[in-house]
């Protein structure tokens, strides 16, 4: 396959009220486990960190699968997706939203109660069910995944996966020459040549059929809402 390179465009920052106003039609697609092979690993993250309720492997709904494993096809040379998240339980996005929170306290105590909600909201969204405004790793639209090797070492993406910090914004290295500018265009083209779009904040979150998608992507419709797990 072809292998474009195109520098990432600024996004803005995700507007989550006019997000959750996107129509979601559910269209009832299983949740498949994603199988490792040549060009794409899994390494369940959150139950690997000992997290609560994550689930040992990586669950998403069937077409994002292979929507998943055809952006591993598009990465060029010998590197490798590594799929990190996927379908996530209720219990862990809480878990998630709490810890999160706790560390931005600790980075920045004297943010106002406004500015803090509005940076916490940035990286880990509110834990949700409702059909019509679910979180979005609820859906099984959502995925995390990074760049690695192919003996599965993770490759310096510029921060650390999941880290609440400015220069976790997909575009951050955009302006800076160098190794990590690459990987994050590497892995921004070939998500989004398979159909997925990126939420702005986090260079390792995509999403394809959820909410997200549709809001980034200029769709009226959505067609996965939250599911219950597998």
């Amino acid at each position: 396959m072809s292998h474009t390179m195109h520098a990432i465009p600024k996004l803005p920052t995700p507007d989550w009220a006019q997000i959750f106003q996107v129509d979601i039609q559910e269209n009832n697609e299983p949740l498949v486990k994603i199988d490792p092979h040549d060009r794409l690993f899994c390494r369940a993250f959150y139950h690997d960190s000992g997290i609560d309720g994550a689930l040992d492997a990586i669950y998403l709904r069937e077409n994002v699968a292979k929507k998943l494993h055809l952006a591993a096809a598009y990465l060029p040379g010998d590197y490798v997706l590594m799929v990190l998240d996927g379908y996530r339980p209720y219990a862990v996005q809480m878990a998630l939203r709490s810890s999160i929170a706790a560390v931005l306290k600790a980075q920045s105590p004297d943010l106002s109660d406004d500015d803090f909600l509005r940076h916490l909201n940035e990286f880990v969204a509110v834990p949700s069910r409702d059909p019509k405004a679910p979180s979005p790793h609820l859906t099984g639209g959502s995925v995390d995944v990074a760049l690695c090797d192919r003996a599965g070492n993770m490759l310096d993406m510029g921060t650390p996966f999941d880290g609440p910090e400015i220069d976790s914004w997909t575009t951050a290295f955009e302006d800076r020459e160098g190794e990590i500018r690459i990987r994050r265009r590497i892995l921004f083209n070939a998500m989004t040549n398979a159909g997925f779009t990126n939420l702005p904040t986090e260079w390792w979150h995509f999403d394809f059929g959820n909410q997200l998608w549709a809001h980034y992507s200029g769709q009226t419709q959505a067609v996965y809402s939250a599911i219950e797990g597998v």
